[in-house]
C-alpha cells in the first residue's frame, strides 16, 4: 500500500517543488508568519525539525548530534537525565520527547562518497534516475550492483539542450555497514547525506543515498485519523441534511394537507353561501311579490269606486304585470281618463273595437292596462 503511494506521492512532490505554486506558498506562509504576534508562531506554524548524525564512521567517541529548524544548524541540546549516556539513548530520548516530527540523517564525509557533475539532455528531465541506472558505468569507476547513488537535478537553463545533475554514489558495502551500524543501535534512519561543511559547522548537500526499501516509513496515522474524521465530519453533514430535508418535506407535506383541509372548507361554506342566499330569495319570493303587485282588494275598491253607474264589467284578468276588464257603458271612450286617476295602475287603452249591443244600447268595450312600479306607487301613496 505505501509503495503504491510513494509511487503516485514522490513524482508529485518533485513537480510540486520544483513549480511556481510551491514558491508562492514559500512567500504567502512567510508573509502569513509576519502578521502573526512572535508568541503565537512556534504553536501555529511549526518549523521542521531534523536531527543530523556526523562521523558515525569513525566510532562512539567521536559521534556528534545537531539539529536543524529551518536553515540554522545547531549542536543537539538533550536532557540533564541523559547527558552521559551514549549518542544512541540520547538520540534515541531526544526522538520520543520531540513534540515535532523528527527525521535522523547520517551526514558522511565527502571523502567515503564518490561525487561527479554529468549533463543530461532535457528529454530525460523527469527520468534521470532510470537513465542514469542504465549508463552509470560512464560516470564512475565501479559497476552499477556495486554502488547505490543519488542524484540532484539543476535548473533548466532557458534554449539548452542539456542540464546538469549531480550523481553521487557510495559503495554497497560500505552502504550496508553503516546502516546496520545504526540498525545495532536502535536507530531508524530517514536518509544518508553528504556532509558539504566541516566538523564545526556541518552542512547537508540535499541527496539521500539511503535505499527506499529501508527508509523510515512515513507515519500515516495522522493522515488516517484526519481522514477518518472527515468522513465522520461528512457523514454527519449528510445525515444533517438529511434530516432537515425530511423535515422539511413533512412540514411541506403537513401544510399542504392543512391546505388542501382548508380548500374543502372553503368550497363547503361558499356552497352553503350559495345555499343561503337561494333561502334568502325563497324566502323574499312572496315579499316581492306582494311588494311589487297591487293587492286585489284595492284594485277592486277602485274599480268600484271609479266605475261609473251606467258601467258594468263582466269580465276582469289580472296577472303580474297588467289589468284587463271587458264590460259595457254608455260611453266606453269616457272611462279611460277616469281609470287614469287611479293610483294602481297607469296608461288604461281600449284594446280592439268598440261594438254597440243592440239589445242594451251600450258600448262594449276592452281596457287594458299596466300596473304602477311600486316606487311609483309609494310615490302615489306619499303624494
Amino acid at each position: 500500500m505505501t509503495t503504491y503511494i510513494e509511487k503516485i506521492t514522490e513524482p508529485l512532490s518533485q513537480w510540486y517543488q520544483q513549480s511556481s505554486i510551491h514558491a508562492f506558498m514559500v512567500w504567502w506562509t512567510t508573509e502569513m508568519k509576519a502578521m502573526v504576534p512572535s508568541q503565537y508562531q512556534a504553536k501555529l506554524f511549526p518549523r521542521s525539525l531534523s536531527v543530523f548524525v556526523t562521523d558515525a564512521e569513525a566510532g562512539d567517541d567521536a559521534v556528534q548530534l545537531w539539529q536543524q529548524e529551518g536553515h540554522e544548524m545547531s549542536t543537539l541540546t538533550c536532557d540533564d537525565t541523559v547527558a552521559d549516556k551514549e549518542w544512541w539513548h540520547q538520540l534515541n530520548h531526544y526522538l520520543g520527547t520531540a513534540e515535532q516530527t523528527t527525521e535522523v540523517t547520517c551526514l558522511l564525509p565527502e571523502a567515503k562518497v564518490l561525487i561527479r557533475e554529468v549533463a543530461l539532455p532535457v528529454a530525460v528531465y523527469n527520468e534521470v534516475e532510470s537513465v542514469l541506472q542504465f549508463e552509470l558505468d560512464k560516470y564512475i569507476p565501479f559497476k552499477a550492483d556495486e554502488v547505490v547513488f543519488s542524484c540532484d537535478k539543476g535548473e533548466v537553463v532557458e534554449g539548452s539542450e542539456k542540464f546538469p545533475v549531480t550523481l553521487t554514489a557510495i559503495k554497497q558495502d560500505e552502504l550496508n555497514t553503516l546502516v546496520s551500524l545504526f540498525e545495532a543501535k536502535g536507530v531508524q534512519l530517514s536518509g544518508i547525506d553528504v556532509n558539504c561543511g566541516d566538523a564545526q559547522q556541518p552542512q547537508a548537500m540535499g541527496v539521500n543515498l539511503l535505499p527506499k526499501e529501508v527508509r523510515k516509513k512515513k507515519d500515516w496515522t495522522q493522515i488516517k485519523w484526519n481522514a477518518g474524521l472527515s468522513a465522520v465530519a461528512i457523514a454527519l453533514l449528510w445525515f444533517v441534511m438529511f434530516s432537515s430535508l425530511e423535515n422539511k418535506q413533512a412540514k411541506i407535506e403537513s401544510l399542504e394537507a392543512q391546505v388542501t383541509e382548508l380548500r374543502k372548507d372553503a368550497r363547503r361554506a361558499k356552497l352553503i353561501e350559495n345555499q343561503l342566499n337561494e333561502s334568502i330569495q325563497a324566502a323574499n319570493f312572496l315579499g316581492n311579490l306582494k311588494k311589487n303587485t297591487p293587492s286585489r282588494l284595492l284594485m277592486f275598491s277602485e274599480l268600484t269606486q271609479k266605475v261609473p253607474m251606467n258601467t258594468f264589467l263582466t269580465r276582469v284578468m289580472i296577472d303580474n304585470e297588467r289589468l284587463e276588464v271587458v264590460g259595457e257603458s254608455v260611453n266606453a271612450n269616457a272611462l279611460i281618463p277616469i281609470l287614469n286617476q287611479s293610483a294602481l295602475w297607469y296608461e288604461p287603452a281600449i284594446i280592439g273595437n268598440v261594438t254597440q249591443n243592440p239589445r242594451t244600447g251600450k258600448e262594449k268595450f276592452t281596457i287594458r292596462s299596466d300596473f304602477k312600479p311600486a316606487d311609483a306607487e309609494e310615490a302615489g301613496n306619499e303624494s
